[in-house]
């Protein structure tokens, strides 16, 4: 199914020249349409083919930023562009790369009024220079650090090296310094190494994450239940645990029954009780 699959897309943007392709027998993109390799851009891409222009598929070399609304554009990222070619240098030919931003701004700051950024942005090859060159509506971001601080391996200049050959002493602590500066970092790689190896398995990091909230989950819920059958304090005052003293005072206390009441009682409520028709 994925036999040649790299070769169907190399002849879907028109790269590949295949040797039964005549061209006087119309243009490759024709005849590509009738071998059913289409451009994902269809017939719209050769529009405007009679004035020089074709839409490819462009991606940004390098971070830029744009001039109208400022927002930066990351490397890679991918426009719709108008490539036209716009000269020679010696034999190489100059090629302009023409796209909008796509960044949303609003009406008040789109270059025509839509929601939408929609500057213009033209790149030009430079093969002089082996780079690219920016000729509308964006700039170029420069990121520069130091090799030392980045943490990367980095090399003695010409000051330092002249020096180390001059003086031994210097030379000695130096490598000395560098040699420790090695070994700090081989330990720091290490303890990466196996703090990777132990989440390595992410499965099981999950099951255990998952697990210790379930156990935190009941017990919480085990002191909701708790408190509610507490129910509220009384008086909402803390209660005093119970002592022998109070349980002596509270026997000797005495209280008298009017046995004549109860007995009245009784009878009132038998006779609500008894049916009215017997």
């Amino acid at each position: 199914m994925t036999q040649d699959i790299t070769l169907k897309a190399t002849r879907a943007d028109t790269f590949y020249y295949p040797p039964d392709w005549n061209p006087c027998r119309g243009s490759l993109d024709q005849f590509q349409r009738k071998k059913g390799f289409e451009h994902h851009f269809g017939k719209s891409r050769t529009k405007n083919l009679d004035k020089g222009l074709l839409v490819i598929r462009f991606e940004m070399p390098f971070k830029v930023q744009c001039l109208r609304c400022s927002t930066y554009v990351g490397q890679g990222t991918r426009y719709d562009a108008d490539k036209k070619k716009v000269g020679k240098y010696f034999s190489t030919p100059l090629y302009e790369f023409a796209m909008r931003c796509g960044a949303i701004t609003g009406h008040d700051q789109s270059a025509d009024g839509g929601v939408h950024c929609n500057q213009r942005f033209v790149i030009r090859t430079d093969p002089k220079n082996d780079d690219y060159e920016l000729v509308e509506g964006l700039r170029r971001k420069v990121q520069t650090w130091e090799a030392e601080d980045a943490g990367n391996v980095w090399f003695h200049d010409s000051n330092t090296r002249q020096k180390m050959a001059e003086d031994p002493m210097f030379r000695v602590e130096k490598v000395g310094r560098d040699l420790a500066r090695e070994r700090s970092e081989k330990k720091r790689f290490f303890d990466l190494e196996e703090l990777q190896a132990e989440r390595e398995d992410t499965y099981a990091l999950n099951c255990r994450m998952r697990r210790l909230h379930r156990d935190l989950r009941k017990e919480e819920l085990a002191r909701e239940e708790a408190k509610k059958r507490e129910g509220k304090a009384n008086f909402a005052l803390p209660m005093q645990p119970p002592s022998a003293q109070d349980s002596m005072e509270a026997a000797s206390v005495t209280f008298r029954t009017d046995h004549d009441k109860v007995a009245v009682a009784a009878r009132r409520a038998a006779a609500s009780a008894a049916p009215l028709f017997r």
